[in-house]
């Protein structure tokens, strides 16, 4: 099967959105959702919480939704890089220009502070951790929304792609890996992690296993 098409937008507007109080905002209606899961598991942790995930497009950046339930939400993060992941809950997006080796991973947690890695090749080692890989620039911005009197949190993220790659791989169509991941943290238990990538082993860092979309040109590039 092909991989699917995303669909591009004339631009991003993340504060309108985050004020709509369903989604799909009525623009995105035509996108799929991608639901986290937990493939590598026979069955999911028990308290599981569903999430769903929207990506699409503009003419200069890519531009994701996720709705995540919820009933403690908590973050201990206070700076840009904190290891959001060991301080709570966390979204996590990964994304790859198929034609090149590296990758980029981004985080937002549910207070606004985000995390940015660049990793120059799939595979490369993180044993002694990811600090080589921290970007002190954010690449993207976001705005994130903690609603517990409804059970969830939001995240919006535009990511302008012009400082993911050169700009001869921005002006046609191409293809892209993404992957999205949570971390669902709650005082007194161990984290409940899943992914929108129907991973067969755990590791969000699995490349082979991103699903592939079918990009349009960006035409602020073109």
């Amino acid at each position: 099967m092909p991989p699917p098409s995303i669909l591009q937008l004339p631009n991003a507007d993340l504060a309108a959105w985050c004020t709509l109080p369903h989604w799909p905002p009525p623009a995105w209606r035509a996108v799929t959702p991608l639901s986290f899961a937990q493939t590598w598991l026979a069955q999911p942790d028990a308290g599981f919480r569903p999430g769903r995930v929207w990506l699409a497009s503009t003419p200069d950046a890519f531009v994701v939704l996720a709705e995540m339930q919820d009933t403690d939400i908590m973050t201990e993060g206070k700076n840009h890089n904190d290891p959001l992941w060991d301080l709570g809950d966390t979204f996590e997006v990964f994304l790859r220009h198929t034609a090149r080796p590296d990758y980029f991973e981004f985080h937002v947690a549910p207070n606004g502070v985000t995390l940015d890695l660049h990793y120059p090749r799939l595979h490369a080692p993180r044993d002694h951790g990811v600090d080589q890989y921290l970007l002190s620039d954010p690449h993207f911005s976001s705005r994130a929304v903690p609603e517990p009197n409804l059970g969830r949190w939001r995240v919006a993220m535009e990511i302008p792609v012009g400082p993911l790659v050169p700009e001869e791989f921005l002006r046609e169509t191409s293809l892209w890996q993404f992957s999205f991941s949570r971390y669902d943290c709650g005082p007194g238990r161990a984290p409940m992690v899943s992914s929108t990538t129907p991973h067969r082993g755990a590791g969000f860092h699995r490349a082979e296993e991103w699903l592939q979309f079918r990009v349009p040109a960006f035409t602020a590039h073109v």
